[in-house]
């Protein structure tokens, strides 16, 4: 698993995390690449490491047989949409920040919600450094 999705997990795993992409690069991509990522920077990185946990079936990401099609659609339809009840006609307009901001939070909320038990001592080596070893028994 490389620096950058670890990074991401430890964000993105904490209460009161801030999934915008502003936060995202100002508290987790800036320490690992440059504090002037520019928004298409963050998203290409982004992209990069949702799709390495998408192709790891240990993730259990939700959805991840049709991932690229609720990716592609998540401005517009489900929870992740840019209006609550998706766009009321195709004249609708959006930013390019709206748009992909919204698959954006889609990619933020699928690895909030993975399974990350099998590799937790990776992404949080500190914890594994502080776990109390186990005494051998006595007597075997």
């Amino acid at each position: 698993m490389n620096e950058t999705l670890k990074a991401l997990f430890r964000y993105i795993k904490r209460e009161n995390c801030d999934p915008a992409w502003h936060a995202i690069r100002d508290n987790v991509l800036a320490g690992i690449y440059h504090r002037d990522m520019c928004f298409a920077d963050v998203v290409k990185v982004l992209l990069t490491a949702y799709a390495e946990a998408l192709m790891d079936p240990r993730f259990e990401l939700p959805g991840r047989h049709n991932a690229a099609e609720d990716l592609l659609l998540a401005p517009i339809k489900g929870h992740h949409a840019v209006d609550f009840m998706g766009p009321s006609s195709t004249e609708t307009r959006y930013t390019v920040e709206q748009f992909y901001g919204a698959m954006i939070d889609k990619m933020m909320g699928d690895l909030r919600c993975c399974t990350i038990g099998w590799c937790r001592h990776e992404i949080w080596p500190e914890e594994a450094a502080s776990a109390p070893s186990t005494p051998a028994l006595a007597g075997m």
